[in-house]
This record gives structure tokens, C-alpha cells and sequence, in this order.
């Protein structure tokens, strides 16, 4: 959710790009997922990615969706721990849970995201 949240606000010039840290590649994302983006106009069609290296490269700001998420993509990737942040919400993970949990994320998310583009 995160991705499409900030690819839809993002000023011009900003793109987004999600990859998992243990995630099946090309798996869709959730209809749960799809269902509270849209009830904000928003469309996805994102499946998942690995993160990997090459990605990692290739982005200027690298943020984990939690501390955990950030510190691991540090153990991981200690090369690219100087553009590697935690995002600025605490934001649970709704997979498996009821609609209500994923709108709950997906409100956290764009909070969060509003804070990162007024950044920029």
C-alpha cells in the first residue's frame, strides 16, 4: 500500500518502488489491500519483489516500513546503510486480517507518507 499511497501524493519527479525482505516474487497483493486504496482512488496492481542489491542501488532513499524492517536492510545491505531510514509511523501489518485492519494501515501509511513528502 505503501508504494501506491506515495506514488498517487508524491510531488513530481518522485517515484516509489516496494520490495519485501521475505516475500514469495510475484505474488499479488491482497484484495484487502486493493479494497481500502480504492475507497481512496487509488488502483494497484503491484505483485512482490525480493529486495535485492540492484535495487537498492538504484533508489536515492531507502525506507523500511518499520525499525525492524530498516535495521535488517542494514545487516543486510551494509554498503547502503547511510540511505536506509525507518518510516516515520509505527505501521502494523494487516496480512490476513479484516478490512477494517487493512484501512487502519493504509490511514497509518498516508499519515506517515505526508511526513516523508513534506520532507523532500
Amino acid at each position: 500500500m505503501a508504494e501506491a499511497i506515495f506514488n498517487d501524493f508524491s510531488p513530481s519527479g518522485y517515484t516509489s518502488y516496494s520490495a519485501g525482505l521475505s516475500c514469495t516474487d510475484g505474488k499479488n497483493v491482497s484484495e484487502n489491500s486493493k479494497l481500502a486504496l480504492s475507497e481512496i482512488g487509488i488502483q494497484t496492481n503491484h505483485t512482490s519483489v525480493m529486495v535485492n542489491s540492484k535495487l537498492l542501488e538504484e533508489y536515492d532513499i531507502i525506507i523500511g516500513i518499520t525499525e525492524n524492517h530498516a535495521r535488517a536492510l542494514i545487516l543486510s545491505f551494509p554498503e547502503y546503510k547511510d540511505k536506509i531510514f525507518s518510516f516515520p509511523c509505527n505501521v502494523g501489518d494487516p496480512y490476513g486480517q479484516n478490512l477494517d485492519a487493512y484501512r487502519k494501515c493504509r490511514n497509518t501509511i498516508y499519515e506517515g507518507i505526508k511526513e516523508i513528502i513534506s520532507n523532500l
